[in-house]
């Protein structure tokens, strides 16, 4: 099998996400650093459009949101798992509540003592770029950016109700970390990672002390590569991944048409290819880039859309 990529950028928390899930895993990784906002010129020719970052590759397969990720690495790498059996239904349940968390943690961010913080890491022309950058990517969809008052009543709450979860455990479903950890630890470490506001998690200290245990797994053996190696990789890969999952066509769509494929939340940047597979998991579209040759693409099935080409 090839090696798995992650094509991801230091601050982002989705990719902290899959950063301490290799970790778990201990798995081995080839890094590649994407930038921030778009032009993202060594991203594209692989995902065809899609600009949320992490991106997953393998050879020419490549895969887009973590929650279509983490199926795939614990179909490849089922020791430890994500999704023990005994805890299917609550990591599904705190896979749900994600964007939530993240939502919440982002405008607690951007308070006056974040954004100060941020002023001073990135520099105003840059600070300014990646807010017009990220006002972009809720134009179209369904979900709306989330302001101060989305921050005031979720984001302490949550923590809260966080915290109180892990005064009896170490891990948020018991011993071992399991999905529901990783979904939740992501907004946390986004806050913890700015000095302006994370002293507003000074008072959850079960919670903090989880921080720390997630934090030790790691981030598994990453190795450098570049945007344009990880692009000769798909060019030149010849295997597939198997489908994931039985067969079930969208409304109105037959495998080996023309499809256009979107997420239906924020980013909602559209991907042309021709359908290989549907079923409750995953979209499969097969595209052709004059950089990286035939590749197939990978989504969520929850999430996103697909239509035939007009």
């Amino acid at each position: 099998m090839s090696d798995v990529i992650l094509h991801h950028y230091p601050m982002s928390p989705y990719s902290e996400k899959l950063r301490a899930i290799f970790g778990y895993k201990q798995l081995a990784w080839k890094s590649v650093i994407t930038p921030f906002v778009m032009p993202k010129p060594d991203l594209m020719p692989l995902t065809g459009g899609y600009r949320k970052a992490p991106v997953m590759q393998i050879g020419r397969d490549i895969y887009c949101d973590t929650a279509l990720m983490v199926r795939v690495l614990d179909r490849l790498f089922p020791t430890p798992p994500l999704m023990p059996l005994a805890h299917k239904a609550s990591c599904a349940a705190f896979a749900a509540l994600e964007q939530t968390l993240f939502f919440a943690a982002v405008p607690t961010l951007f308070q006056p003592a974040g954004l100060k913080v941020m002023m001073e890491r990135l520099g105003p022309q840059a600070l300014d770029t990646f807010s017009k950058d990220r006002a972009g990517l809720f134009t179209g969809g369904t979900a709306s950016r989330p302001g101060p008052e989305f921050g005031k009543t979720h984001f302490l709450p949550l923590m809260n109700a966080l915290d109180q979860q892990l005064a009896s455990s170490l891990f948020l479903l018991g011993d071992a970390p399991t999905l529901a950890d990783f979904t939740s630890y992501h907004p946390v470490w986004f806050i913890l990672g700015n000095s302006g506001v994370a002293p507003l998690l000074d008072p959850f200290k079960h919670l903090l002390a989880w921080v720390e245990r997630i934090k030790a797994l790691g981030h598994g053996q990453p190795s450098d590569l570049s945007g344009a190696d990880a692009i000769e990789i798909a060019r030149s890969s010849t295997g597939l991944q198997p489908p994931d999952g039985p067969l079930l066509e969208p409304e109105g769509v037959r495998i080996g048409s023309k499809v256009v494929v979107a997420a239906t939340d924020y980013g909602v940047d559209p991907v042309h290819g021709v359908l290989m597979h549907a079923s409750v998991f995953e979209i499969a579209i097969k595209r052709v880039d004059e950089r990286a040759g035939d590749v197939v693409v990978h989504f969520p099935r929850a999430g996103f859309k697909v239509k035939a080409e007009a």
